[in-house]
Parts: structure tokens; sequence; C-alpha cells
């Protein structure tokens, strides 16, 4: 199903605002959302709440368009009694997501066409070119020998060169499934990808934006820091994250203080732990949390604006190398043996 979520999200967010109750905010929304798919959507979430289900149980149904933090905050919303707030601060969220989706997608389209075509190229040259190619040689009877040897050579390193390309994306797409099914691999899985330098930085980064703005949300609700850890942790998509914030709850739940139960997991960043003193200090959760959510948010999209400006560049000297090689593989070992002839 094709759903618009942040229109679905602003729509849901400006009627509950308007003091709405959940059950007629949604009768309203799917009278206004004009798609055939959002109506379908809306009406179903209708039905579901009337029938008594929560909205973030309704959510669950729909995994593969909302974000875990999105079914996770709906629900917060729901406990809190501000599932109107949630909403609103859900739409910057999801508008800040998309700037960031777009401006890495404009960086990738063109080095990332040209790397298929050079694959592509790979491809035909190992099956089509090479085979009519060795043909052609082979009815130089005198150097039939030499000309046999050559042709192997060249088949052998291409494919050679095509095998690795397919199986380090196979590898990836294996790595996914296993992190989807099994949660051992996951979290396996996650902690490797935080030790990867430069990519360790960029997801705990992300990590660190996330739980900050559930944080926030719930301390506005006055939730208590150990409930609102435990429902943060919900929102963490990485597996080692998640089970650093839900251990440093249980310590603090077993007395210990706030800023040495998140500094003993030996992977929060020392600004999140400072934050965390601070408001263990002076009482004031929800200050120290919208100065964590501020300040990971503007590294989120200084990361995200680096990332962007490298990216092409370097799928452009990848498409480089592989042309390279195609080269010194294939186009070289040709004209070699045309020069035999």
């Amino acid at each position: 199903m094709k759903l618009n979520v942040l229109l679905f999200t602003q729509t849901m967010h400006s009627l509950l605002k308007s003091s709405l109750i959940l059950q007629d905010a949604l009768m309203v929304c799917s009278q206004i959302l004009t798609g055939k798919s959002e109506r379908k959507f809306t009406s179903s979430l209708l039905k579901k709440v009337n029938e008594g289900m929560k909205l973030s149980e309704s959510l669950e149904e729909y995994r593969g368009l909302f974000l875990p933090i999105y079914v996770s905050l709906v629900s917060v919303g729901e406990t809190s009694g501000n599932l109107g707030e949630v909403f609103g601060r859900l739409s910057e969220y999801l508008k800040d997501r998309k700037n960031l989706r777009q401006k890495l997608i404009q960086a990738l389209v063109y080095p990332v066409t040209v790397m298929i075509c050079a694959l592509i190229v790979v491809a035909v040259l190992v099956m089509f070119v090479l085979p009519r190619l060795e043909g052609i040689f082979l009815a130089f009877q005198g150097s039939a020998g030499e000309i046999e040897f050559q042709m192997k050579n060249i088949k052998r390193n291409l494919t050679v060169l095509f095998i690795f390309i397919i199986s380090i994306g196979l590898v990836i797409l294996i790595a996914a499934m296993l992190h989807r099914i099994s949660e051992r691999c996951a979290w396996i899985i996650d902690s490797f990808l935080l030790r990867l330098p430069g990519i360790g930085k960029i997801i705990l980064t992300v990590q660190m934006h996330d739980f900050s703005f559930a944080m926030k949300l719930l301390s506005s609700a006055s939730f208590p820091l150990v409930d609102a850890l435990k429902n943060a942790s919900f929102v963490m998509t990485n597996r080692r994250v998640r089970y650093s914030v839900e251990n440093a709850a249980r310590k603090i739940a077993d007395g210990s203080g706030a800023g040495a139960a998140f500094e003993s997991e030996g992977l929060f960043p020392k600004y999140l732990t400072v934050w965390i003193k601070i408001a263990q200090t002076n009482g004031n959760t929800f200050e120290a949390f919208s100065q964590i959510c501020d300040y990971y948010s503007s590294e989120s999209e200084n990361i995200f604006s680096g990332v962007t400006s490298f990216v092409e560049p370097f799928f452009i000297l990848l498409t480089g190398v592989i042309i390279i090689l195609v080269i010194s593989q294939f186009v070289v070992p040709v004209f070699n043996l045309l020069g035999a002839l």
C-alpha cells in the first residue's frame, strides 16, 4: 500500500489540535485525504479503534509504512494523553528525514547510474562478447594454443571480478535477512556496525537523535525517568544501543545515578552523559533532552551533508576502478592477442 505518511501525520496533528477526539479525527481524515490508499487506510484504522484497539496497535499492522519510532511514540502519546503534540513532533521529524533523504538521493543518482552501467558492461563482456571473440581468435590455427590460453585467462579474470561484486551484494542481503529474523544475529551485526570507523559514528549519532527526541516528548508528559527510558528504548533500531538504554534504566531503578548508569555502559557520547548529569542535578529532564535533541539534530544534518558531498566522488572513483579493471583484464589482453596474429 502506498501512503503519504507525512500528509497523514500533519492532517492528524491539525485535527487533534482542534480538540477533536481520535475517532472523529480519523473520520474527518478519511474524508479530507483524497487518495484511494489513504481513504482505505484511515477507514481501516477507524474501524479498529472503534472495536477497542489502540491506535498504536492498529499501526503495528503497517510496520512497513511506519518507522519503529513512529509507532512507539504514538503509543507514548496515547499513554500520556498528548497524542496531538506527538503527531506534531512526528511531522517535524518526518519532514527533516524527507529533506535529508532527498539530498542523499540527489547526490547518489548520477554516480550510482554510472556504476550500474559499468557493471552491466562487465556482464555483457563475460556473457556475450568474450565467447564471440574466442571463436574468432581460435579460427587462426597457427596461434590456437596461445590464443586459447589467453582467452581462458581473460574469461577467468572477468568472471572472478563479476562473482566478487555479486558476492558482496549477497553477503549484505544475507546479513539483512539474519538481522530481521534473529535477535541474537541482529545484536552481533549492530555491535559490529557500531565499531566500524565513520559508519559507527553516523549510526550512533542518528540513534542518539531518535533517543533524545523520544525522551524529550516523554519528559514533557512528566514520565518518571525510568519509565521514560523503558519506553524510549523501543525507538532504538540498533539492538546494541537499545540494550544499553534498557541496562541503564535497570541500573537507575536499582539506585544508581543516571549519569553514572549511562557512563558505565561505555557506549554513549560524552555530550549525552554530561547533560544527563545536569538533569540529575537540577531535576529538569525536559530541558536536558531538549538540548541533546537540538544538538544531535544539528549533528545529523551535518553528517548527512558530509555524506552527500562524499558519496558522489566515492562512487565515481569506484566506477573508475571497475573500468580500469575491465581495461586491464579485457581490453589490453585482447589487443595483445590481435598484435600476435
